[in-house]
C-alpha cells in the first residue's frame, strides 16, 4: 500500500484592510465522528490511526497558542511545553484539529499520565500534538473546502517537530491499515471523506470511526512507531 501525495491547492488570500484586526474564534463546536461497525476500503477516504489521547483544537495567532479541550477553561496552562507549536507553522492565524497525547519516558502514549494532566495533577510525561485537519489558515476559515484541500494545506504549513506533527495517513486501504494497527494494539481507525467539508456537530459520512479488535495483547506502541507504519511508500 502506498501513501498518496495529495495535491497542494492555492493558498487563500489574506483579507484586505487591517490584518492585525483578524481574530480566530475563541471556541468552536468541533465535528464529531460517526461510529461504524468495522474497518473498510474506499478510495474516497483517508485512513489513519485513532490516536489514544484528548481531542484538541489548536489556535495559533501572532505566535500565541490557545488550546480548546473539552472540560478545560485554559488547556494551554496544562500543556505549556506546546507553546512552541506556532513556530512550526508557515502561516499565522491558523487553527488545527487534532489530538493531544502524553508520552511516557519511552515515547508511548500514556492515558494515565494524560488524565493527570487534564486533572491538574502536575505535569507528568511529555506532551505531543498530532494534527489531522486544518480549519483556519491565514486568518480565514477553510472549513468549506474539501478535506483533501485542507489536508494538503496542513501538510504544507506544519513542519514536523518534537512537539507537533501531522499524522501519517493512507488513502483507500482501511482494512490493511487496521491489520497493521491491530498488531500494535491500537484499538481504532479514523476515516475522513476526501470530498467533505468540515461541519460542527455530527459528521455523518464525512468522518467515521471504526473499532479494531487487537490481534493479541501487545505493549503500548511508541508514537514514532505508529507514525512510520511499514506499509510501503
Amino acid at each position: 500500500m502506498a501513501t498518496e501525495q495529495l495535491p497542494l491547492p492555492v493558498a487563500p488570500r489574506a483579507p484586505t484592510g487591517d490584518t492585525h484586526a483578524r481574530r480566530l474564534p475563541e471556541r468552536i463546536f468541533p465535528m464529531l465522528p460517526t461510529e461504524v461497525a468495522s474497518p473498510f476500503d474506499d478510495p474516497d477516504y483517508l485512513f489513519e490511526a485513532w490516536w489514544p489521547g484528548a481531542r484538541a483544537i489548536a489556535s495559533c495567532e501572532r505566535g500565541v497558542l490557545r488550546l480548546q479541550v473539552a472540560g478545560l477553561a485554559d488547556a494551554g496552562a496544562a500543556f505549556p511545553e506546546l507553546a512552541t507549536l506556532p513556530a512550526q507553522l508557515a502561516e499565522d492565524g491558523t487553527m488545527l484539529d487534532g489530538t493531544l497525547l502524553i508520552l511516557d519516558p519511552d515515547g508511548r502514549p500514556d492515558a494515565d499520565l494524560l488524565r493527570q494532566r487534564l486533572a491538574g495533577a502536575g505535569r507528568p510525561g511529555r506532551p505531543a500534538y498530532v494534527a489531522s485537519d486544518l480549519l483556519w489558515v491565514g486568518g480565514q476559515s477553510v472549513r468549506l473546502n474539501a478535506f483533501r484541500a485542507r489536508r494538503a494545506w496542513l501538510e504544507a504549513i506544519l513542519e514536523p517537530g518534537d512537539r507537533a506533527t501531522v499524522g501519517r495517513a493512507y488513502r483507500g486501504d482501511g482494512t490493511l491499515l487496521a491489520e497493521a494497527l491491530a498488531s500494535l494494539g491500537v484499538d481504532g481507525i479514523s476515516a475522513r471523506h476526501l470530498g467533505a467539508r468540515y461541519r460542527s456537530g455530527l459528521a455523518g459520512e464525512a468522518w467515521l470511526r471504526a473499532p479494531i479488535a487487537p490481534a493479541e495483547p501487545r505493549p503500548r506502541p511508541t508514537l514514532a512507531l505508529i507514525l512510520r507504519l511499514p506499509l510501503g511508500e
